[in-house]
């Protein structure tokens, strides 16, 4: 029995490097729409709860230059909680939305910077 506990362990630490590589091989543009699709889907899940949007905001504040005062948010993000609140399917299917319509966003955004 000890024998097997070391195996399963021993081939865990032999998987990790390449679980490690799988995670590093999103680009930062499927980095981000992945973590907007979460953001998204826990906004799902708080709405459901009853927290309110305000709690939120400062997952949209944007990072300003030094010396300002005032605060921006990024728009976007802040426009995938706020619908979330909306929405009345599942929260995974929001997710999935959210992750579509962020890679689609990303590549029109790339094609009209190749033309």
């Amino acid at each position: 029995m000890k024998l097997l506990k070391y195996v399963v362990v021993a081939m865990f630490l032999y998987g990790l490097p390449g679980l490690a590589a799988a995670y590093n091989a999103f680009g930062s543009e499927q980095s981000d729409c992945f973590a907007k699709a979460m953001v998204g889907m826990d906004s799902v899940i708080n709405s459901r709860l009853g927290v309110p949007p305000e709690h939120a905001l400062d997952l949209t504040i944007e990072s300003t230059k030094t010396g300002t005062t005032t605060t921006e948010y990024d728009s976007h993000t802040l426009n995938i909680i706020l619908d979330a609140y909306l929405w009345e399917d599942t929260p995974h299917t929001y997710a999935v939305k959210v992750f579509f319509n962020c890679a689609q966003r990303k590549a029109y955004n790339r094609q009209a910077k190749a033309d």
